[in-house]
């Protein structure tokens, strides 16, 4: 027996070390890995600190995550999502912190511990934000301001790193390009106000525009207008936001200033947002009282600087909407020089909480008015002030309008452009009482039937319903939510319903409309039930504006674009509700 055993081993001793190497090795590996299991996340979890197996390893857990969010319905509080991140989120993470990785692996583990949202990734989303390169490394910089946008990390070392990034990221690259957007979201998300001088020197800088045919081919020109463009509007945004005291005035020099013209609108919009602290500079620069402006302005402005200035104050403030700005605007309109100075003015009065002090103003500047007065738009001054003065919601002019189209003189084409925009402005306003004198005026001035075809018809399904519902207030709740009325070729119906609730309504009425929102489909329906609430809302009012956000985040989240574009003023009416408190 023990000869045996001898002659055995040598036998094996070949085996193992001899010709038969490579079984010797695949048996020893089985011996080795016997107890794990390649089903598990903890058997890749281990090769992540070789270089050669790293690679296939992290694809592996990306694609464990992957399954167990897509089992869990992409729901990242589900017990099994959560148990998973708690094994692979501490390991990748240090992996990514630790570096030396290829660029794709690299990309790979960032990506997968931002879409995680687990706040144990922290220092590998701030590694990546701090480790940012132009033109190299902007995916991962969006994929980590993202997750902490919406895990609510908002230590100083993250929120920096941000900020950093952002002054470095152009837009107009090829890179940039694709992820800016997402980039200035999360910014706007956040919002800090410890970006503040940051923000503030971006918002400071030049901009040129480029000439559309003098540089269409100079991309350097171009893309620097385009990373101007995305610092200076995510700038002035997220300084709205933050109600920055600071950025009052160079946000009015953005929107006097001509080649900013692409940072206007959100300047005005961040304005809205910082609300009363803006009015005292503002109505000083309506005024004409702001020496650094006005001295601002000669450099900035090369064709009537004055007027550019107190035309883009009345614009801010009646945008704005508050109830203060109408003492200043009325002052304006007794100093004004010049007729289209006047009709701006006069319209930014429209806009701000009505009084009988600001409507007369108004009709003053409505009934004088010459036909021949152009705006700087190309619009006729006289037409655009008689079709905003149904924002008054004041049936009482409407006596003088059907007196301002009998007395309507010059050209027959003079006469018709007052006579056609008054005949718009009395269908809004007329009230049951006044319907003989509106339909008798109209037949007076388009007596033939083809004559004013469209606004005969918008005449006629206007008189039904202000027939029928007279000053019952349900019966026009019911109209602009009626389905039937959503259709086109029927919203006149539901338009003039949401003007009768606003010369009729109240607090109360208000609140109805809003809970009715989510069932008006139609863009030009809720356009008008949104001024009326906003008219019906001359105090603010928090919870109307939280309500109104409801809305506006529940069809954000539905996801329908047509009806996302259609809530762009139920926006801007949130705003200006917020800026009167």
């Amino acid at each position: 027996m023990l000869r045996t055993v001898r002659k055995i081993t040598p036998l094996v001793r070949a085996l193992v070390l001899g010709t038969a190497g490579i079984v010797s090795v695949t048996a020893a590996s089985s011996v080795i890995l016997g107890c794990e299991d390649e089903s598990k996340p903890e058997y890749y979890i281990k090769r992540l600190e070789d270089p050669a197996v790293r690679p296939a390893a992290v694809k592996r857990l990306v694609q464990f995550f992957e399954d167990a969010m897509t089992r869990a319905d992409k729901n990242r509080e589900d017990p099994n999502v959560k148990a998973l991140l708690e094994k692979i989120v501490p390991p990748l993470a240090k992996a990514y912190v630790a570096g030396g990785l290829e660029d794709s692996t690299r990309f790979e583990i960032l990506k997968l511990l931002a879409d995680s949202r687990d706040v144990r990734a922290k220092e590998a989303w701030v590694k990546a934000l701090k480790d940012f390169q132009a033109n190299v490394s902007e995916d991962e910089a969006k994929n980590a301001a993202r997750a902490i946008a919406k895990t609510g990390v908002r230590d100083a070392d993250a929120l920096d790193a941000i900020v950093q990034v952002f002054i470095k990221l152009q837009a107009g690259s090829e890179k940039g390009s694709v992820v800016w957007k997402d980039y200035m979201e999360s910014m706007q998300e956040i919002s800090s106000p410890t970006w503040e001088p940051q923000l503030l020197e971006r918002l400071n800088r030049p901009m040129e525009i480029p000439d559309k045919d003098k540089d269409k081919d100079n991309k350097d020109k171009i893309t620097s207008y385009r990373n101007e463009q995305f610092w200076q509007v995510t700038s002035s945004e997220i300084l709205g936001t933050i109600k920055s005291a600071k950025a009052v005035k160079p946000l009015f020099k953005c929107i006097v200033n001509p080649s900013k013209a692409d940072v206007a609108a959100s300047s005005v919009m961040a304005l809205v947002k910082i609300g009363q602290p803006a009015m005292p500079m503002l109505s000083d620069a309506l005024l004409g009282k702001d020496t650094e402006i006005n001295e601002w302005a000669k450099g900035a402005v090369k064709t009537n600087p004055e007027a550019a200035v107190i035309r883009s104050a009345a614009l801010v403030i009646g945008t704005v909407g508050r109830a203060d700005g109408a003492k200043p605007l009325i002052d304006a309109l007794a100093a004004a020089k010049d007729d289209p100075t006047r009709a701006i003015i006069a319209r930014e009065l429209s806009k701000v909480p009505t009084s009988p002090e600001s409507l007369k103003a108004y009709m003053d500047v409505l009934m004088k008015m010459p036909v021949s007065v152009d705006l700087p738009t190309g619009e006729v001054a006289a037409a655009m002030l008689t079709e905003t003065v149904d924002a008054f919601y004041d049936a009482s002019v409407v006596d003088q309008l059907i007196k301002r189209g009998k007395d309507a003189k010059g050209s027959d084409d003079d006469k018709r452009t007052i006579r056609d925009s008054t005949i718009v402005a009395l269908i809004h306003l007329m009230k049951a009482d006044q319907v003989a004198a509106v339909e008798k005026a109209i037949n007076e001035w388009a007596p033939k039937p083809d004559e004013n075809k469209l606004e005969k018809e918008a005449f006629a399904k206007s008189k039904n319903t202000v027939t029928a519902c007279g000053d019952k207030l349900e019966c026009y709740l019911a109209k602009i939510e009626e389905p039937a009325l959503q259709e086109q070729k029927d919203q006149v119906a539901a338009i003039k319903a949401a003007y009768m609730l606003g010369i009729l309504g109240n607090d109360g009425t208000r609140n109805e409309m809003i809970k009715r929102l989510p069932k008006i489909k139609n863009a030009a329906i809720k356009f008008s039930v949104a001024k009326a609430i906003d008219h019906l809302t001359p105090k603010g009012d928090k919870a109307a504006a939280d309500a109104i956000k409801k809305v506006i985040d529940d069809n954000k989240q539905k996801g329908d674009q047509n009806v996302i574009m259609g809530d762009a003023p139920l926006r801007q009416i949130m705003a200006r509700i917020v800026a009167r408190q």
